[in-house]
């Protein structure tokens, strides 16, 4: 009988291919399950700092010191620190008189004071359809808020902080940090940038129209 032949071996290098390849697959995939951000979560001490809030259906900013501002105005190429802190981390109140800015405004052609866009809300929290995807035009910001995970199955919590500030202090979980630098000069969207099935996000019927115009100005 005729001696079988050796064993095959596989070059090092491939295998070091390999195994770069399926990492590399797994952090893509990551990535966009929202897992990991594709920006900086240490926040700067030197560079602005800036609070923003996503709720049903828009955002809400605020300067280091808690004063609600129109849009975040830096100098190109500054570092910036934005802490994402949900309104649904907020006290069920808080989480309400945000979502009253939806209702007075008018959103989706639906007139200001259309009770169809409370009716929305409303079934967006019972559908569960409560996280934002954080995005803004032309940098490389992609942060998913974790809001459901902290809440546990609930609409809102007890004890929950009444304001930004609180939520801040307290070191609420359900705030999320990331750095970016603001690298081109012009007025940026912030908005909510996964779509979902059907055109509707992880926040739901309002997702498409959750959209900050200019509300960053690098100059």
């Amino acid at each position: 009988m005729a001696p079988a032949p050796p064993a095959r071996r596989i070059p090092v290098a491939s295998v070091a291919a390999l195994v770069f390849l399926t990492a590399a697959t797994g952090f893509v995939l990551l990535v966009f399950a929202g897992r990991i951000p594709l920006v900086s979560e240490e926040a700067s001490a030197d560079g602005p700092v800036f609070y923003l809030v996503p709720y049903h259906y828009g955002f809400a900013i605020y300067d280091r010191q808690f004063l609600e501002i129109e849009r975040i105005e830096v100098e190109e190429g500054t570092a910036v620190t934005v802490h994402v802190v949900p309104a649904l981390a907020l006290a069920r109140e808080t989480f309400l008189a945000y979502a009253e800015r939806t209702l007075r405004a008018g959103i989706g052609g639906r007139p200001p004071g259309d009770p169809h866009i409370r009716h929305r809300i409303e079934e967006d929290l019972k559908l569960g359809d409560v996280e934002h995807i954080i995005g803004i035009t032309a940098h490389p910001v992609h942060v998913t808020t974790n809001v459901a995970e902290v809440l546990g199955g609930r609409f809102f919590r007890e004890g929950a902080p009444r304001t930004v500030r609180e939520a801040v202090e307290r070191k609420n979980p359900a705030i999320k940090t990331f750095t970016f630098t603001a690298k081109r000069v012009g007025e940026f969207d912030v908005l909510c940038v996964d779509s979902g099935i059907g055109g509707e996000g992880t926040c739901g019927w309002g997702h498409q129209w959750m959209v900050a115009k200019k509300a960053l100005a690098v100059r």
